[in-house]
């Protein structure tokens, strides 16, 4: 391996400080901006040793740093695939030895502790002379009146685990001390310091001690933003002052202070309802929520069985309220003709029905993979609005469905969410593109009679046994141009399908209940069995759920086993590419093609 090279500790010195000394205050306080103007002046230089000096420096600050893990503080910048931008683990020991020669230099605080917290935790044997010097430097930063970081608070609860974790007594006296006084003597006005702080001794159990004393504080300062209205940030200090007064053992002032944030919650709501009455609504039923989870052993003191009937019938009104702002949104009709014209001419002119209707359920794919990265970059591209979340509500006022605001731990459930969401888009295009026109050339090139489709359901092997008439019949149905009835007969025949599958691939289909009796799962519960996505292969696994059983697109078996499909939306596009799809299923999986009509 060809040694690197580096930079004199004297010339990256100067360096680093020529970079520093063209940042704003804030950007002196941010790794992000560091790392990237590290970079910069790496791309820019001329000598490879101050280069890779630079780019080595560059690296070590782009990280994330997770205060809250011991073992596993450093997260990557960026993930895309199976790949990820640097982390710590990445350094090779040439590094590591150059980053410790210049530990001692006179270097940026910010920087210095970013250093000697990866030597502490990534070499070996460690040096405690590194987690000391990385303490110091944490807490030696401070937040200003005119300008606030949130880097700074997790700088701050690194110092925390970094001196518990080294059981350095002295160190954690002297950032106790420092937090304690910049709460009784704040150095910056913005409305969240004292939440942040409070939480890096809950975060860490700084001192069990004070947690009374700090709940107070928080029910104390609460009452300004409460005043002033600015209820989002009263809510989060009465929900921490509730957690604290738990863990102090106070269980009166603990559910006291979970009545305020409910009432916080409902006034919210109150503010929020001219302005719109849906998003009212999701703050009555979270106000609602919270009312609930005060027991009734305080719920007479407290006054909450009255305050439950209030929440309830505001949830009812701005339910019905929020229906008036739903509104029709009118895009640019699409010209779909020469999607209508390929269709017709992928179908046309075959020899047999039965090729005829092979060729047919080839006109259109349901592609997950596809389906995934166009819905993840629509989220990337649009951050904001997946940050918000989304909510549909029913005719009625009712909420059926919801799509979780993006956080870093439900990435995967907000994508899928909205793809089965989005999918309804393409389901109008396929039905009215290719669906449709392709089953209209069909039958005027040939005859579909319902023997015919017996014989296919009894050679498809997705048709379980003694089901092949019934399964006929619905198919039949579409044939027919009658869409309704055949949505009413197939969505519990799919149900079925779909569970002797995955009987016959060794899966449990059934759960057993108090009383010892075992019952079939529904539909929306076969497809989240462990193992049945690998059975039924990704591409069929999500067009089930967005045909079938979420309540974000068609939710037809659901739909259909409640009764609650009317003349309209029975026959919708819908129920077409429904009828098509298990069409599609039977004929794809035809044990044998020796059918002659």
């Amino acid at each position: 391996m060809e040694k690197l090279s580096f930079a004199s500790k004297e010339d990256a010195c100067i360096s680093i400080n020529r970079v520093f000394s063209e940042l704003s205050n804030e950007e002196q306080l941010s790794l992000v901006e560091i790392s990237s103007n590290l970079n910069k002046a790496s791309n820019c230089e001329i000598e490879p040793e101050l280069k890779k000096s630079l780019l080595l420096l560059a690296n070590i600050c782009s990280p994330i740093l997770n205060s809250e893990s011991r073992n596993d503080p450093f997260q990557p910048f960026m993930t895309w695939g199976n790949k990820r931008s640097f982390l710590p683990i990445d350094l090779i020991d040439e590094e590591i030895l150059y980053l410790s020669s210049i530990v001692d230099e006179d270097l940026p605080p910010i920087l210095k502790a970013r250093i000697t917290d990866i030597l502490w935790t990534y070499s070996k044997p460690k040096n405690k002379k590194h987690s000391e010097i990385a303490i110091e430097n944490y807490i030696s930063m401070d937040v200003f009146d005119d300008f606030f970081e949130p880097d700074v608070y997790v700088f701050w609860e690194r110092a925390v685990m970094l001196a518990k974790q080294t059981k350095n007594s002295s160190l954690i006296r002297k950032i106790k001390s420092k937090l304690l006084d910049e709460i009784d003597h704040p150095s910056t006005s913005w409305d969240f310091h004292l939440l942040k702080i409070i939480e890096i001794f809950d975060n860490t159990d700084l001192d069990k001690e004070l947690n009374h004393e700090l709940a107070e504080k928080l029910l104390e300062k609460q009452k300004e933003f409460n005043h002033e209205q600015q209820f989002h940030i009263a809510e989060q200090y009465l929900e921490l002052a509730a957690k604290l007064f738990k863990k102090a053992g106070n269980a009166e002032n603990s559910y006291k202070s979970l009545a305020l944030l409910s009432q916080a919650t409902e006034n919210h709501g109150d503010y929020r309802k001219n302005e719109s009455a849906m998003v009212a609504n999701s703050f009555y039923k979270l106000a609602l929520q919270r009312y609930r989870e005060i027991p009734n052993s305080y719920r007479n003191t407290l006054q909450i069985d009255q305050k439950l009937d209030t929440v309830q019938e505001k949830i009812t009104q701005s339910g019905l309220l929020g229906t008036d702002e739903l509104q029709l949104i009118s895009t640019k009709e699409m010209d779909i003709s020469e999607l209508q014209e390929h269709s017709i001419n992928h179908v046309k002119d075959k020899q047999s029905p039965f090729e005829s209707v092979l060729y047919f359920t080839g006109v259109s794919s349901c592609n997950f993979e596809s389906i995934w990265k166009s819905t993840e970059n629509n989220i990337n591209n649009s951050p904001i609005s997946s940050l918000l979340g989304e909510t549909s509500v029913s005719s009625d006022g009712r909420q059926i469905s919801s799509i979780p605001p993006l956080n870093s731990n439900n990435r995967d459930e907000v994508i899928l969410k909205n793809a089965i969401k989005n999918f309804g888009i393409h389901m109008h295009l396929v039905v009215e593109g290719c669906i449709l026109p392709a089953l209209e050339q069909i039958q005027q090139d040939h005859l579909f009679p319902k023997e015919f489709l017996i014989q296919l359901c009894k050679f498809s092997s997705i048709v379980p046994e003694k089901r092949e008439i019934l399964v006929a019949n619905a198919l039949y149905q579409g044939f027919e141009w009658d869409f309704r009835s055949a949505i009413h007969l197939l969505a519990p025949q799919v149900e079925n399908m779909v569970r002797q599958l995955l009987k016959r691939n060794g899966l449990v289909t059934t759960h057993t209940d108090q009383n010892g009796i075992e019952n079939e799962m529904g539909l929306s519960s076969l497809v989240s069995i462990d193992g049945a996505r690998e059975i039924l292969g990704d591409d069929l696994w999500f067009e089930l759920q967005a045909v079938f059983t979420d309540s974000l697109s068609a939710n037809l078996r659901n739909e259909v086993g409640h009764g609650l499909l009317d003349d309209d939306t029975s026959n919708s596009l819908y129920s077409v590419y429904a009828w098509w799809m298990i069409l599609r299923l039977v004929v794809r999986n035809i044990k044998s093609l020796a059918l002659r009509y």
